[in-house]
């Protein structure tokens, strides 16, 4: 709980920032906004070895499927680091620039999602 009241902290921190600025140096607010939100990613970033350490007792935990487990680990990393990717580029005025990110992240988790449908019509070749 104390982890998500400082990163709205430094969120609201950051917007007052902006805010200020803008009226005597708007080129700044891409690079507060940046640096605001590398700030809030470190924080996330620190909370995660919890559940990470949660995922792992769970890994070891399965008796069938450990093999899809890293795909769809990968599949979520790609997912949110893209995500995050383009609305900093959305954030800084590059709209193009942030559907194309996002373009690289679907094509990126399909290929992470390869064996997951090979495997998936190998099964349905074998029921046939």
């Amino acid at each position: 709980m104390s982890e998500i009241l400082k990163i709205c902290a430094v969120a609201l921190i950051g917007i007052i920032l902006i805010a200020l600025i803008r009226t005597y140096k708007p080129e700044f607010t891409v690079e507060i906004t940046i640096c605001v939100s590398v700030i809030i990613l470190w924080a996330v970033a620190d909370s995660l070895k919890y559940a990470f350490t949660y995922m792992e007792n769970l890994y070891c935990q399965l008796s069938y499927g450990k093999e899809y487990f890293s795909v769809i680990i990968k599949a979520l990393a790609i997912a949110y680091l893209t995500e995050f990717t383009a609305a900093l580029c959305e954030d800084a005025g590059q709209k193009s620039i942030s559907t194309k990110v996002e373009l690289a992240g679907k094509i990126a988790i399909f290929f992470v999602a390869i064996p997951v449908f090979t495997s998936l019509l190998n099964l349905l070749t074998g029921l046939i």
